[in-house]
């Protein structure tokens, strides 16, 4: 008897040995590699692709394009992640992933400490500011001038925030920033306030309209990730990193920003 509850007891300690050791088990990765948590190769990236030429819908193919979308599917490629667009509008988009609903944003988002607060970021890929827009029969010529006007602005954007601290100014804010144009060439308004390349695209397509003024800031646009998923971020921050290191910007910059 002595002999069989031994035997028992043995048994018991090699099961437990064998289950120590099983995926699952301990503080692993559910692989059995202890490497930490996994990161997903499907994610789903939302973007508000209202946003030409960084981010749009191709009319016709129904599909979403641009500088971010290429850049994101590069970064995609090289860290072996399968991506799931998601165009969402610009407001649900940050809610989204500061409440982690979706594993990463790109949609010209720019890196501001507010933001950090609720989010994480990738390293910058490209440099912008804000420029005002306004038709080519204005007198508007700069800032200075916009006091006492009414300005569009793409509402929860850094240029909506540029020209709330402008004193006299009399700002609109719209769910797209092309609504923002619309009402400009209409004569609703007396100028646009958006980023740098946004506003390069719409002169470009319109022979009405023209940039006036200096940049008015200097901003850096990230790629907007949950907090707690600093694995994924660190996947996009590689693939990116090494991108970058191949010249990718200008690559895209001559695609999408250069006639």
């Amino acid at each position: 008897m002595k002999r069989l509850l031994g035997l028992l007891i043995i048994g018991v300690a090699v099961v437990g040995l064998v289950l120590a050791g099983c995926p699952g088990g301990g503080n692993g990765d559910g692989n059995g590699n202890g490497n930490g948590p996994v990161v997903p190769t499907r994610i789903r990236v939302a973007t508000d692709a209202t946003w030409p030429p960084f981010e749009y819908v191709d009319t016709a193919t129904s599909k979403i394009v641009g500088f971010d979308i290429d850049l994101f599917d590069a970064i995609a490629e090289r860290a072996g992640l399968e991506v799931e667009y998601v165009n969402v509008e610009w407001d649900a988009l940050l809610a989204g992933i500061a409440q982690g609903s979706y594993d990463a944003a790109i949609s010209s988002i720019t890196i501001r400490a507010d933001r950090l607060e609720k989010m994480n970021f990738s390293d910058p890929y490209y440099v912008a500011g804000q420029i005002i827009v306004v038709l080519t029969s204005s007198n508007i010529t700069g800032a200075e001038d916009l006091s006492g006007m009414t300005v569009g602005v793409q509402t929860g954007t850094t240029g909506d925030y540029e020209v709330q601290e402008m004193p006299g100014v009399n700002v609109v804010g719209y769910d797209e920033i092309g609504l923002a144009f619309v009402a400009l060439m209409f004569g609703q308004i007396d100028a646009v306030v958006c980023d740098t390349p946004v506003a390069s695209g719409y002169v470009k397509k319109y022979d009405a309209l023209k940039t006036v003024g200096e940049v008015l800031t200097t901003e850096e646009y990230g790629i907007a990730v949950p907090k707690g998923k600093e694995a994924l971020l660190e996947k996009i921050n590689i693939a990116l990193r090494e991108l970058l290191a191949e010249g990718i910007i200008e690559e895209l910059t001559q695609k999408w920003l250069v006639d």
